[in-house]
């Protein structure tokens, strides 16, 4: 459950927010299971934070650092993470489904079980990220690196991949689909 405190301090805007995170580095917010829905939250630092179960449908995160956040089950459906950094984080089970992701940082995060239908990631990186058994339909990847990027038992349907960086031992069978 989210600590009230830290749900205070977060009403009281991102800048405080903000400040409290820099006179605060060895804090790890707690967040978890709150309601953000349509919350603006551009620019605003969830680095290490616990977002388990939040949501954060439709919520205004670009520009955002989620380094290494933990939003396992969190629903980020409709959300904009354009430019945001979420390097290492941990998105097991959460749903992106017309998330806009472009220019996002999603380098080694592990996305297991991961909803992206109709979700836009484009010029996104993905390098070494874990997409597996994740769900991608009609996923715009444009410009996206997926370098080093494991989609073992990825559900992938009509997407488009142009200008693409694929990864290198992706199989065949997963090559056909994404073509």
């Amino acid at each position: 459950m989210a600590d009230k405190n830290h749900i205070e301090i977060l009403d009281q805007g991102i800048e405080a927010w903000n400040a409290w995170r820099t006179e605060n580095p060895d804090i790890k917010p707690d967040l978890s299971a709150h309601d953000l829905t349509g919350r603006f939250l551009q620019g605003i630092n969830f680095e290490g934070s616990d977002l388990k179960a939040t949501l954060l449908t439709v919520a205004e995160l670009d520009g955002a650092n989620l380094n290494e956040a933990d939003l396992t089950g969190a629903n980020l459906t409709g959300a904009d993470l354009s430019q945001a950094t979420a390097r290492g984080a941990r998105l097991i089970g959460v749903d992106l489904s017309y998330a806009t992701l472009t220019g996002c940082d999603l380098d080694g995060a592990d996305m297991t079980r991961c909803r992206l239908p109709e979700a836009i990631l484009f010029n996104a990186t993905l390098r070494n990220a874990c997409l597996v058994e994740a769900h991608l339909r009609e996923t715009i990847l444009t410009g996206a690196d997926l370098t080093g990027v494991n989609l073992e038992g990825a559900h992938l349907q009509d997407l488009i991949t142009d200008g693409a960086i694929l990864p290198i031992g992706m199989p065949k069978m997963l090559r056909k689909n994404l073509d």
